[in-house]
């Protein structure tokens, strides 16, 4: 699907960064992880898949570091953002997390034939690459609207 428009993130005050993360594509992703975890967990169930188990662990792996990542924006991160966006703050930890959550993506796109499909793949197999790689997408974006946006407009008072 084509965007009709195209959002402009320098116009948004880091606190509606925020809040758009939160409320748009962290709820998303919450989801899309829950769901892609079941298609994962059926296709290891159902196929002898080579490298299943380890697709299964990274996955595991992935959802874990995502979870942890929210949580700590949305009890750290953002409220400091809101209520003191002028009061500098430590990105490095966040930045770690954002590259170990990158690292286990690019490690999930090797063992899915980065993502392209194969013709002797069974559809189960096909779905379930379709779902790893729209929620890699998701979450890319995440990390480039924090990466490219918020943390320029939080460096820019620093």
């Amino acid at each position: 699907m084509q965007n009709l428009h195209v959002i402009n993130y320098n116009d948004f005050l880091p606190s509606e960064l925020c809040l758009y993360l939160e409320e748009r594509h962290y709820v998303q992703i919450l989801s899309d992880l829950a769901s892609t975890k079941k298609y994962i967990e059926n296709l290891i169930s159902t196929e002898n898949i080579e490298n299943g188990n380890l697709i299964q662990s990274l996955f595991i792996k992935l959802e874990d570091e995502i979870k942890n990542l929210f949580v700590k924006d949305r009890i750290l991160l953002f409220p400091h953002i809101i209520k003191n966006y002028d009061v500098p703050i430590n990105l490095a930890p966040i930045n770690l997390l954002h590259q170990r959550i990158s690292n286990i993506l690019q490690k999930l796109r090797s063992l899915m034939n980065n993502y392209i499909q194969q013709p002797s793949w069974s559809n189960q197999y096909k779905i379930c690459c379709n779902e790893l790689y729209s929620l890699e997408e998701n979450i890319r974006m995440v990390l480039y609207i924090k990466e490219n946006y918020l943390w320029i407009k939080l460096n820019s008072i620093n």
